[in-house]
């Protein structure tokens, strides 16, 4: 396995979870939109559902991302546990 895969995991991890802040506090200002508009303004809550959706797609494309490198780290990791190295195929012995 190259090892800049490593580096390249920790970079989209790191990716990850940098994200999840800012969809936070974008999912509290259309919190805040939507009880500003409930006096009356249809197309400020109009606008801060489309933020709401739009923010849980981005959550849960992130989530998917987060679970498919925590399967691909722990597949590798099963990968390399069940090398025998005893074998002399295996060990690069000749």
């Amino acid at each position: 396995m190259p090892s800049n895969l490593s580096g390249f995991e920790d970079l989209i991890a790191n990716l990850i979870h940098d994200l999840r802040q800012p969809l936070a506090n974008l999912e509290g200002c259309s919190y805040y939109l939507s009880s500003f508009s409930q006096s009356g303004d249809a197309r400020i809550q109009e606008l801060a559902q489309v933020i709401e959706r739009q923010v849980a797609h981005a959550e849960q494309l992130l989530s998917a991302a987060s679970l498919a490198l925590s399967q691909s780290r722990t597949q590798r990791q099963e990968d390399a546990s069940s090398v025998d190295f005893t074998n002399a195929t295996n060990a690069g012995v000749t």
